[in-house]
């Protein structure tokens, strides 16, 4: 027993020192994907470095929730009505990032534009982490398919805030009790009408047999099989960026991602792939890769496009009016 602790002590602790010394842009700047380029750095670690990595990001993830837990009870935070569902990123946008995350060679990656909500605080810092990770269990999913069900388990056991996040990652619930809940489902706020137009919208891109599948994902069920998107993916996901920046949709990017990664494929040149999460979080979060405007689907006067810059400005503004 006590060997086995050492041993487990010795990846977490190799893991940790070498992310404490890591440059998060090396550790996802490169790929295995990325065309032309050198084996990436996570490609040169050990399994038990990675999981050790693992960890640490988990550890600065909760870092930061707790600080900006307790900058909210200090400063009483009351959290508004459009971040009922959104209450920790909420609460992380209130602190601003500080001198210690900006001059750390950790954070210096900054997988968040600087037009975004947050970038100048701890939710760009936990955005950031979120990034990081990602890459991480990509690296195990390539080597394994999954990781062992014990170092799973302990993930759940010891950061079950984060449970939704890490069995997305891993592309699917896991067979593990936990107790934080993963939210396999979201909510539209729209009426019967937008429902019917935004569906005869949708439909067009999907197989007829799907179609009853599609209605009943968007009126916040789940179904047994990913829905097959005859289209660029792209375009898909950003009619759902479209319907939370107004207002008709109240998930973080995060849930969002993880929703559309469980909930859709797509159908490539090659034949159905699944949607590639980093591409979805750039177009989400940064709106980089979105469609052109003669590309863009389900273009409704209730379901408008803004550019990055005027939903900045807007933010801006009702920052200022408060």
């Amino acid at each position: 027993m006590k060997k086995h602790e050492d041993q487990r002590e010795k990846w977490e602790y190799i893991g940790h020192r070498l992310m404490e010394s890591s440059d998060l842009q090396m550790l996802c700047g490169v790929t295995r994907k990325t065309a032309g380029a050198e084996k990436p750095f996570v490609a040169c670690l050990h399994d038990h470095e990675l999981k050790g990595m693992i960890t640490f990001v988990l550890e600065r993830m909760r870092e930061i929730d707790k600080r900006a837990e307790s900058t909210a009870r200090r400063e009483e935070s009351e959290i508004p009505y459009e971040y009922r569902d959104r209450r920790q990123e909420f609460l992380r946008l209130q602190v601003p990032k500080g001198e210690s995350y900006r001059s750390s060679e950790l954070y210096n990656a900054e997988f968040i534009n600087d037009l975004d909500e947050g970038f100048d605080t701890l939710q760009g810092v936990f955005v950031t982490l979120s990034r990081a990770l990602s890459y991480l269990f990509d690296e195990l999913r390539y080597r394994h398919g999954k990781p062992e069900r014990s170092f799973m388990n302990a993930l759940l056991r010891n950061y079950p805030d984060y449970a939704g996040t890490i069995e997305g990652l891993m592309g699917g619930t896991l067979n593990v009790e936990s107790k934080a809940s993963h939210r396999d489902a979201i909510k539209l706020n729209l009426t019967d009408e937008q429902l019917a137009e935004l569906l005869d919208c949708l439909e067009v891109f999907f197989d007829p047999a799907d179609c009853v599948a599609l209605k009943a994902v968007l009126q916040g069920q789940t179904v047994s099989q990913k829905l097959v998107f005859n289209g660029n993916q792209n375009q898909l996901v950003e009619v759902f960026r479209r319907l939370s920046y107004n207002g008709l949709l109240h998930e973080s990017w995060t849930t969002l991602r993880e929703w559309l990664f469980g909930h859709f494929a797509y159908r490539s040149k090659t034949g159905v792939t699944d949607l590639s999460k980093n591409s979805v979080w750039d177009i989400l979060s940064k709106a980089k890769g979105e469609p052109t405007g003669r590309s863009r689907i389900c273009t409704f006067d209730w379901l408008p496009y803004k550019t990055q810059t005027a939903l900045r400005r807007s933010s801006r503004e009702v920052s200022g009016e408060q």
